[in-house]
């Protein structure tokens, strides 16, 4: 988060001390080729201007050097105003060096408010941002990066003023990460903050291209909301999950490390254990999970009561006693169709060297659906955590670790979830783009495929 107010503040300093210097015209070609020889080679530079729109009048109005492919060396991005559009729009250019070659990787149009220098362009941390003002007190900041021919969206963080807040929205598309803050805007005073995994599920048997992220990754110790004393890594205790749906159930895959695994051999005894949580109300643009606008304030989600579902997973001993679901729970007085799909969740646990795996599949009628609440259109989120209950000596119970696919997890509270997310078909969680699929496709045409 801070890196983001960082760049954020960058950009703003920028803007304004270079206003009176580039309000007018923004700057040529010419003069952006002078600035450009302190980084790259003269060939290099003629790379760019010879992929640049020819027979066109342009100028630059905000650029950056720096890695943004994670090659070690010097990639450019600008934002480039055509001269004659009537549009408030420049188009961000985005080149990296491959092989040699200054090739342009990818090309944004950007609207601006007042003036182009509105949309600035930062490469920070082997990452390009982007950063526009959509308004007062709204800002966006986006994120690409370039690995192994594509072009990925790594991650998105806006700014929204709601009545006397400031509300702030990150979205790691890569490391399958959200946060979201509420300040102040008067004395910046943190107000609300979440921090959680996403889990994008997508329909079963689809293929996830190279590029898009579908397992989170649980090991760090700010995911351990209880016991982090007795947890000592993610050798210890640590997980990687990844769900898929179709239209009766929902699956989820969960591999979890454990280096002292404590069997459930009988109904009483103290085991490992996976628990879940999930917030089945569905939400909207106007129907936050986090917040509510009430009489012309906000109020923070802190309790709910319907909606919620929770059951525990025994993975057995891999031997004789077979995995099993416990203690299926809800909020709900759950009808007679409930109670029977609860009674069709299926696991599976296989062992491995270093690991084992649990894979179950949930009716979706346990939540009261009768089928997948799925939008063709649009992304449908519900509240989910994941917690791995792990103790390493069976006659110590109380030295228990619990650590959970989000931070400071509270069973009631749907705003200290984490969040799945059902992707329609012909959608990803993210972009991604392949700057060699066009020679490939020609190649495969001129083969007679």
């Amino acid at each position: 988060m801070l890196k983001k107010i960082f760049i954020l503040s960058f950009v703003i300093i920028f803007l304004f001390s270079c206003e009176n210097l580039l309000s007018q015209s923004g700057m040529k070609f010419a003069e952006f080729k002078k600035k450009l020889t302190s980084y790259f080679d003269d060939e290099l530079i003629n790379d760019i201007e010879k992929l640049m729109p020819q027979g066109s009048v342009y100028n630059i109005w905000g650029w950056d050097v720096g890695d943004f492919s994670n090659d070690e060396h010097n990639d450019v991005a600008f934002a480039v105003r055509m001269s004659g559009d009537k549009r408030k729009i420049v188009q961000v250019f985005l080149f990296v060096d491959i092989d040699g070659f200054l090739l342009n990787v990818g090309t944004y149009p950007f609207s601006y408010v007042e003036i182009p220098l509105e949309v600035g362009v930062v490469i920070r941390d082997k990452t390009c941002f982007i950063t526009k003002k959509n308004e007062q007190y709204n800002w966006e900041i986006i994120g690409y990066q370039f690995r192994d021919g594509n072009l990925n969206l790594k991650e998105s963080y806006s700014t929204q003023r709601i009545l006397n807040y400031t509300y702030e929205n990150t979205l790691d598309y890569i490391n399958l990460k959200g946060i979201k803050r509420f300040v102040t805007t008067s004395n910046n005073k943190e107000e609300f903050s979440a921090n959680y995994k996403i889990i994008p599920s997508y329909p079963r048997g689809r293929q996830i291209y190279k590029g898009f992220s579908n397992e989170i990754i649980v090991d760090r110790v700010e995911n351990v909301g209880t016991g982090a004393y007795y947890w000592s890594g993610p050798d210890d205790a640590s997980f990687k999950a990844k769900s898929a749906y179709d239209s009766d159930n929902l699956y989820l895959t969960i591999k979890i490390i454990d280096d002292q695994f404590v069997a459930s051999t009988c109904e009483n005894c103290y085991s490992d254990f996976l628990e879940i949580w999930f917030d089945a109300n569905l939400y909207s643009q106007n129907q936050s999970r986090y917040f509510k606008i009430i009489d012309k304030k906000v109020d923070f989600v802190k309790k709910i009561d319907r909606g919620i579902y929770s059951l525990k997973i025994y993975p057995g001993d891999f031997t004789e006693t077979k995995p099993y679901v416990r203690e299926v729970s809800s909020t709900d007085d759950m009808d007679i169709y409930q109670q029977e799909a609860s009674k069709k969740i299926r696991v599976s646990a296989t062992l491995f060297d270093s690991h084992y795996v649990l894979r179950f599949k949930i009716p979706w009628a346990l939540f009261g659906f009768d089928k997948a609440p799925v939008d063709d259109n649009n992304f449908t989120e519900l509240g989910i955590t994941l917690i791995y209950n792990d103790i390493d000596n069976e006659y110590r119970p109380e030295e228990l670790s619990q650590i959970a696919s989000s931070e400071n997890f509270v069973n009631f509270n749907p705003s200290t979830y984490s969040t799945l997310v059902l992707i329609p078909d012909e959608k990803w969680f993210g972009e991604s783009i392949n700057i060699f699929v066009e020679d490939i496709l020609k190649n495969l045409f001129d083969s007679g495929f």
